[in-house]
């Protein structure tokens, strides 16, 4: 029975590890050159939370939907910004990207502390 929980763990020590690479490649675009990379990179973070979601099997709830919350305004900022780019659409998409990166550390921290 130890081996089920133990590949268990190891997938979801494995999704944190990838949500928690995805989360770094966040902190490093830069929207000077548009929002395409950042785009990408929201899309790949969404996949990496769902899979970690999937492995997890309903632990981490509270973390995973603090996430999940912050992406989506993550995307809706993304979206003011394609629609007009400004200082006030670019300092909300700074903003919400910032919160998606302390939700994502915050879940990953959860998850690790298991590994």
């Amino acid at each position: 029975m130890s081996t089920p929980t133990n590949a268990s763990t190891s997938a979801v020590c494995k999704s944190a590890a990838d949500l928690k690479a995805s989360i770094t490649g966040l902190k490093d675009i830069n929207v000077s050159g548009g929002t395409s990379a950042l785009s990408a990179q929201v899309t790949k973070i969404k996949q990496d939370l769902n899979t970690l979601k999937t492995d997890a099997k309903g632990e981490f709830t509270t973390q995973t939907t603090d996430l999940s919350n912050a992406l989506n305004q993550l995307t809706s900022s993304l979206d003011a910004v394609k629609a007009n780019m400004n200082a006030s659409t670019l300092s909300a998409l700074a903003s919400a990207a910032a919160k998606a990166v302390t939700a994502g550390t915050s879940l990953v921290t959860a998850v690790q502390n298991t590994c």
